[in-house]
C-alpha cells in the first residue's frame, strides 16, 4: 500500500496480519516534491440533536445553554472525493515485486545513490557522486490511474506504468509508546545478534530485565536454545524499563528476520515493547548527507512467557 500526502511518500506492507512494515520518505528526501489533492467540498455536518443523552451534559445546564453549544459547533466540514482521506492524502495498492523490478530496470537499485521523484510532476533524489545514479520520476494522477515511473540512466529513458488497486483496510496495532520498554543500539549490533541465532527456530524470544543482562534475544531450536545478551553501557545506548521484574515475549522468527535488510543500511535501531506485548523496531537510515530515511516494523506477539 502506498500513501501520498503533503508530508511525503509512505509505503506499508503487512504479512499474515501479524507484521506491518512501513517506510516513510518525507519531502526533504526529494529534489522536488509536488502533491496537489483535489479540492475539498464544504458539506453540512450531520445534525446534532439538542436532546442529547444526559451523560453528555452537566445536569445543571439549561436547555438554552445546550442549544447555544450546539449552535456554536461548525455547521460545515471539508470532504474530499472517495478514495481520499480527511487530510487530503490518498491511499492506493501496488504490487511490490513489480515496483522493485521497475526500480531495478538498470540494475542500480538498492544502493544509497539512487535518485527518486514523486508527486504530480515531482522529483527527488540525491546520493553520493561516486555511486551510479539512476534518476527516477514518480507520478500518480489520482484514483484508478497507474503509478508511473520514468527512469533515466546515461541518456536512456524508460517509463513503467504499474496498475493500482484499492488496498485492503490497513492492519492497525494499538501500540502504546507511553507504556513501552525501550532500548536503542547501533543497528549492526542487532543484526549480528539475530544472525547468531538458530535460523531453524520458528520463534524468537525477547527478554527485558532490570538486572544484567538488561536485554536478551533467544532462539528456541530443536536441539538447543541460543541466547544473545546486551547490557546498558556496553552495547545499549539507551535502556528504559519501567518494571521491577523480567518479561519474556515470543514472536514469529521468520517475521523478525525481515529487519535484517534494514539493519544493513541503518545507523540506529530503536526496539520497544508495550504493555500489550506488541513490538516495534524503528530504524534511521542515512540516504545522503544530513538526510535520513525512516522505517519501522510492528509485530504481534505469539505469547507472553513471563
Amino acid at each position: 500500500m502506498c500513501k501520498v500526502s503533503q508530508e511525503g511518500l509512505a509505503f506499508e506492507l503487512e504479512e499474515s496480519r501479524c507484521l506491518v512494515a512501513r517506510c516513510l520518505m518525507n519531502t526533504q528526501l526529494f529534489e522536488d516534491f509536488k502533491y496537489s489533492p483535489p479540492t475539498a467540498e464544504l458539506v453540512p455536518r450531520p445534525e446534532v440533536s439538542q436532546h442529547a443523552p444526559f451523560s453528555l451534559f452537566n445536569s445543571q445546564q439549561s436547555s438554552q445553554q445546550i442549544s447555544q453549544q450546539v449552535s456554536q459547533q461548525p455547521q460545515f466540514e471539508q470532504r474530499f472525493p472517495p478514495g481520499y482521506n480527511s487530510d487530503g492524502s490518498v491511499l492506493f495498492g501496488v504490487n511490490l515485486t513489480t515496483l522493485l523490478n521497475c526500480l531495478n530496470m538498470f540494475g542500480t537499485a538498492g544502493g544509497i545513490g539512487s535518485s527518486t521523484n514523486h508527486g504530480d510532476g515531482s522529483t527527488g533524489g540525491g546520493g553520493f557522486a561516486s555511486a551510479p545514479v539512476t534518476a527516477v520520476k514518480l507520478t500518480y494522477d489520482g484514483i484508478g490511474c497507474p503509478f508511473n515511473l520514468t527512469l533515466e540512466d546515461d541518456g536512456v529513458v524508460t517509463t513503467c506504468g504499474i496498475p493500482t488497486f484499492d488496498p485492503e483496510p490497513p492492519v492497525y496495532f494499538d501500540f502504546d509508546p507511553e507504556s513501552a520498554s525501550r532500548i536503542v543500539m547501533k543497528a549492526k549490533w542487532l543484526e549480528e545478534g539475530l544472525r547468531d541465532l538458530d535460523a531453524t527456530s520458528d520463534r524468537v524470544v525477547i527478554r527485558f530485565s532490570p538486572e544484567i543482562p538488561h536485554f536478551r534475544i533467544s532462539s528456541l531450536g530443536t536441539i538447543e536454545t541460543l541466547d544473545v545478551n546486551y547490557s546498558q553501557g556496553d552495547v545499549l545506548e539507551s535502556f528504559n524499563y519501567p518494571y521491577d521484574h523480567p518479561i519474556e515475549i515470543s514472536y514469529n522468527f521468520s517475521h523478525v528476520l525481515h529487519v535484517l535488510r534494514a539493519c544493513g543500511n541503518a545507523d540506529a535501531a530503536n526496539l520497544s515493547v508495550d504493555n500489550k506485548d506488541f513490538m516495534r523496531i524503528q530504524f534511521l537510515t542515512p540516504v545522503f548527507e544530513h538526510k535520513v530515511g525512516y522505517s519501522e516494523y510492528n509485530f504481534a506477539p505469539l505469547e507472553a512467557l513471563g
